[in-house]
């Protein structure tokens, strides 16, 4: 109702001075978006601007877009970090209807090489979990690839299977200790090795950690279905944690022993 009695107040004022009160307005708001539209033509089109400053800013604006393609690469950059396979199953003695599952567990590094000794394991059932712990820096670290705090770091404590107690599995790095993978020849920092001596401590006190550039420290323990035949990467992205993923198996397996 207050809709109509407004217009027609409208056609009352127009008929009575031959002029529509709302045209003015309507015809002030189009100016200014025209000059506002014209200033922005004119800056955009270069006419306020040299060719040459007009190229240097699409060179500069080509490398903003580069550096954030970069730093995207490297918040989803994985690094392979363990390998499970040479995987075979039979049937469970201690657990009629279930299968028993023996694979080998090997670490890795960067380029897939096997770091240490490859370990062999038995357990009930066909599913394990890879029980970690993990140390994740600010993005900051991982963008400008810092070579103390570029990754997230890892360590393999123990894997177990679906039947069994976290505490009855077998035990892999030594926690508190420096893992395998990062070690002292290889220009590991010290305050890593402050870290892992203390995890707990640090993870508990994140007001601490944040001053060696720490975003989160915790355990994470993924799992998968063991089939045979069949290989299970498992990969650490650098800003994140663990994944598994199925892979060709290497030429040189052969059956467990």
């Amino acid at each position: 109702m207050t809709g109509i009695l407004e217009d027609h107040g409208h056609r009352r004022r127009r008929q009575a001075t031959g002029r529509d009160p709302r045209r003015g307005r309507v015809l002030l708001q189009a100016l200014l978006l025209l000059g506002c539209g014209a200033g922005g033509f004119l800056a955009g089109s270069g006419a306020l601007a040299g060719p040459d400053e007009h190229e240097r800013t699409i060179t500069d604006l080509q490398e903003q877009v580069g550096g954030l393609k970069l730093r995207l690469e490297m918040l989803r950059e994985r690094q392979r970090v363990a390998l499970l396979d040479q995987v075979d199953q039979g049937p469970s003695e201690r657990r009629p209807g279930e299968s028993r599952t023996r694979f080998r567990f090997r670490e890795t590094g960067p380029d897939g090489a096997t770091l240490g000794e490859p370990q062999r394991f038995e357990l009930e059932g066909d599913v394990v979990y890879l029980d970690a712990q993990v140390i994740k820096f600010d993005d900051e670290f991982v963008e400008s690839r810092d070579l103390a705090r570029g990754s997230t770091l890892l360590l393999f404590r123990r894997v177990f299977g679906e039947f069994q107690a976290p505490s009855d599995g077998f035990l892999i790095d030594t926690a508190g200790a420096r893992p395998l993978a990062y070690s002292a020849e290889d220009g590991a920092p010290a305050f890593h090795e402050e870290l892992w001596r203390d995890f707990w401590r640090y993870a508990n006190e994140p007001e601490v950690a944040q001053r060696s550039g720490v975003r989160a420290m915790h355990g994470e323990a993924p799992y998968v279905k063991l089939v045979p035949g069949k290989s299970y990467q498992v990969e650490l992205r650098s800003s994140e944690g663990l994944t598994i993923r199925v892979v060709p198996p290497p030429k040189e397996d052969s059956p467990p022993q």
